[in-house]
């Protein structure tokens, strides 16, 4: 089994580990079909030959023979397809599922190197080649081994000079085959690249519709998208072209033998080698034979095909990135969480990101982090927040290390709102309760309160019940983000990170969020980015960073009164409001 494993011929194996018995119950209906159709052409010749012989009685008898077989072929055929093609569809649930959590387990670089367009056709295109490989590819190619030798058996025991002779046409056939396989795989992989990118593409003329339209871009991405879909187009035609050859090839062959057989067949017949009924149970077998060695070139492109995409499959299985570890309930302290950052950092190949950094944050503790673009806020966001390893030193939960067995412990207590706020195609209430799905109606009006939610949802038509659309599409940009803050809220987290997640928010609702915010403070360790300094003042300390390495770390009440970017910001910041004050 395992040499079976690693031959290039049966890649498909390792995919049956958990259904051998059901591909062993498919090969044995396929043997019972494939030998009960092979019998048939026998007692059709015998029939025949009685008829010859005016044994109508016999006749008869031989008859009722040829149609029990062609009644148990045909039982046999049902439950072949039952078996097998019913047996594809369990793998093609169980390849989807598998890399539906293989997805969900990867950390977040993975996702830094992949297209969601391209994974998409991965889960779709390449998942469906390998279904029909295992299913209807599978059965015909189990059929031809399971037909071939019952019927040349029958064959060479009738008369073997006219076996070899009609047999001889058909080993051209395997030799088609072989050379129309290998420029069929070579093509596929070609398509298979050509629909992801095309996804992929897709995909991001959807997502970014508001961009393509506000910049006009209209003309350009329907132009990239032609020529995209020309090269799918162009490639498909191919692959048609390459899987029509088998039909004429075997039909070809098929008749190159049935011409050999009605004239060497016929002279046998003629010189009273052979009798009829021979020379009719021979056209038989040919017939039987046929549409197996016509569906052989048909399962070969299918076999082609599902190479092609089970090799992307396992590419992307492949993966370099360490699996994360799986999901499961954690009894958490009620007390916030204690933070050290020993000496981190984490850099990328240009040069920029984050560190070395020591910090330091007490249960309860409250931090805004401040700096210019690409000075490292998100960065550390993310590294404390356990979605990035440091490169070098060590992050310290509560005076743990953070690993792979601390990780999801971590997490449980992690109350998370990025830059861009992501919301689901679901309800509000839905979305609000996404980290608590057992939160009561009081407790999502009582965070809504706090985020400054309860008034929107009083307007919108099913109020928590309102379906907010792929993306929260049907909520502004401050919605989103007020959406997404209570979401965090509402898990009672020991850990709040909130990375600029007031920037879409106007002054005045911004100015009573933090309020509410102030409630807070003390039950949650509190790490928030910022670029507006009144923000960063509702927290203890402030953490100045530039190319990220801390410049300044101290109370914002200390830091104005500084040399530095906090004072500046403040300077700035304050001439703003009250230019806008006087202005209203």
């Amino acid at each position: 089994m395992a040499d079976l494993s690693e031959s290039k011929l049966f890649w498909w194996w390792p995919l049956m580990d958990r259904h051998r018995r059901t591909l062993y119950w498919g090969l044995a209906a396929t043997v019972w079909c494939s030998v009960a159709a092979s019998v048939v052409p026998y007692w059709s010749g015998r029939a025949v030959h009685a008829l010859e012989r005016q044994d109508w009685h016999g006749s008869r008898v031989f008859l009722a023979w040829m149609l029990a077989f062609t009644a148990a072929a045909g039982i046999g055929r049902y439950l072949m397809r039952n078996t097998l093609i019913g047996l594809s569809r369990d793998v093609e649930r169980e390849q989807r599922e598998s890399l539906y959590t293989f997805l969900l387990s990867r950390p977040f670089a993975f996702y830094e190197r992949q297209r969601v367009g391209d994974l998409m056709s991965r889960l779709g295109d390449d998942v469906g080649t390998v279904r029909m490989a295992t299913g209807p590819g599978l059965m015909s190619f189990l059929q031809v081994l399971s037909i071939l030798p019952v019927t040349l058996g029958l064959m060479f025991s009738t008369s073997w000079k006219l076996t070899v002779a009609v047999m001889l046409p058909f080993s051209f056939l395997a030799m088609g085959y072989y050379v129309i396989g290998k420029w069929s795989h070579v093509v596929q992989q070609k398509l298979q690249l050509a629909f992801s990118a095309l996804t992929t593409h897709s995909h991001e003329t959807i997502s970014g519709e508001r961009v393509v339209q506000a910049f006009g871009l209209e003309r350009i991405r329907v132009a990239q998208f032609s020529d995209l879909s020309r090269r799918h187009a162009s490639l498909s035609m191919k692959q048609s072209v390459i899987f029509s050859a088998y039909a004429p090839l075997s039909a070809f062959i098929s008749g190159v033998s049935a011409l050999v057989l009605v004239s060497y067949g016929g002279s046998l017949v003629v010189r009273g080698v052979l009798n009829l009924g021979d020379l009719t149970a021979f056209t038989g077998f040919l017939v039987a034979l046929a549409w197996p060695m016509m569906s052989l070139g048909w399962s070969a492109n299918l076999f082609q095909r599902a190479k092609a995409g089970q090799e992307r499959l396992d590419q992307l299985l492949r993966s370099p990135e360490t699996s994360l570890p799986p999901a499961e309930a954690v009894a958490l302290p009620e007390v916030p969480a204690a933070l050290v950052l020993d000496g981190a950092s984490h850099r990328f190949e240009t040069g920029r990101g984050l560190g070395p950094l020591d910090l330091t944050l007490a249960p309860g503790d409250s931090l805004a982090v401040v700096g210019g673009i690409g000075s490292g806020k998100t960065l550390l966001l993310q590294v404390l927040a356990g979605l990035r390893a440091p490169q070098a030193g060590r992050l310290l939960v509560d005076g743990e290390p953070l690993s792979d067995t601390t990780l999801r412990r971590h997490w449980a207590g992690l109350g998370w709102v990025p830059q861009e706020a992501f919301l689901f195609s679901d309800t509000l209430r839905t979305n609000l309760a996404m980290g608590r799905p057992e939160a009561t109606e009081e407790e999502i009006w009582e965070i809504a309160r706090v985020v400054a939610m309860d008034d929107l949802i009083h307007r919108l038509p099913q109020g928590l019940d309102t379906v907010v659309g792929e993306r929260g599409v049907a909520l502004s940009g401050g919605e989103r983000q007020r959406t997404a803050l209570a979401r965090a809220l509402l898990r009672r987290p020991r850990l709040l990170l909130l990375d600029d997640a007031l920037s879409a928010v106007d002054a005045e609702t911004e100015s009573r969020i933090l309020e509410n915010l102030r409630a807070f403070l003390g039950k949650s360790t509190l790490v928030l980015a910022t670029h507006r300094v009144f923000v960063a003042e509702t927290c203890a300390r402030v953490l100045v960073l530039e190319e990220g390495r801390a410049v300044q770390l101290d109370t914002p009440e200390a830091l104005a009164t500084q040399s530095g970017l906090f004072a500046r910001l403040k300077r700035l910041q304050s001439l703003e409001r009250e230019l806008v004050k006087g202005t209203l």
